[in-house]
């Protein structure tokens, strides 16, 4: 019995000295072991970020497929347009040409009824939409209707000369007296006898605008002056 404790004794002490073995075993691999779970999880970042840069390529490369898809996709829509257009084309050019075609014999068969020899008649006349002509008839107009207001104007001047002669000679068979100081007066200086008559018209122009004042004057009185009532 001692010997089966002593045995249990001694297998506890070996398990106790290879506890203490192993404790100090994973004491001194422990900096190891963080180490390595350091790095390793270093590297599961690295992975994850590749990961994700390699999704977000992945996407870049769906969209641009799916882009390069739907204008490969209108090319082809454009194509089948274009097409259409081409052949509209091609249609109305072969129309014209065939119209162009007719033309020709037209004009080939009017040519060939021209006769070899033609004779020619100039008629010469005058352009008048040329810039000249129409120059030389304003001109001629302007020196007309100058003409024709000189001569208006004359006609005026002597037909008010016909009419002052005509009533100075009425004057002169009424008042021969009058007449007779007239001529000695104009006769004596002439350019002084106009003077005196241009300032008797201006003084009888303004004795007309005084009395025509004045007049005027007395009808605003009478026009603002209050009307008495008589009471019978």
């Amino acid at each position: 019995m001692r010997t089966e404790l002593e045995n249990l004794q001694q297998q506890v002490n070996t398990l106790e000295e290879n506890a203490d073995l192993i404790t100090q075993d994973i004491v001194r691999i422990m900096p190891t072991i963080v180490s390595l779970l350091s790095e390793n999880e270093k590297n599961m970042k690295e992975f994850h970020d590749t990961r994700a840069k390699d999704q977000e390529v992945l996407r870049q490369i769906q969209t641009f497929i799916r882009q390069e898809h739907e204008i490969l996709s209108k090319i082809i829509k454009d194509y089948g347009s274009l097409q259409h257009v081409a052949n509209t084309i091609s249609e109305t050019a072969n129309q014209q040409f065939s119209a162009f075609a007719e033309k020709e014999k037209e004009i080939v068969t009017k040519l060939s009824q021209i006769p070899d020899s033609v004779n020619i008649r100039y008629i010469y006349g005058i352009d008048l939409k040329s810039t000249p002509v129409i120059i030389i008839m304003i001109l001629f107009s302007v020196v007309i209707s100058l003409g024709l207001g000189v001569l208006l104007e004359k006609d005026r001047q002597i037909s008010d000369k016909k009419s002052y002669e005509t009533r100075y000679r009425m004057v002169g068979l009424e008042l021969p007296e009058v007449t007779s100081s007239i001529d000695s007066s104009y006769s004596v200086d002439p350019n002084k006898f106009h003077n005196l008559v241009i300032k008797r018209e201006e003084e009888q122009k303004l004795k007309f605008n005084i009395k025509r004042k004045q007049k005027e004057i007395e009808d605003l009185k009478n026009t603002t002056t209050p009307k008495i009532k008589r009471k019978y």
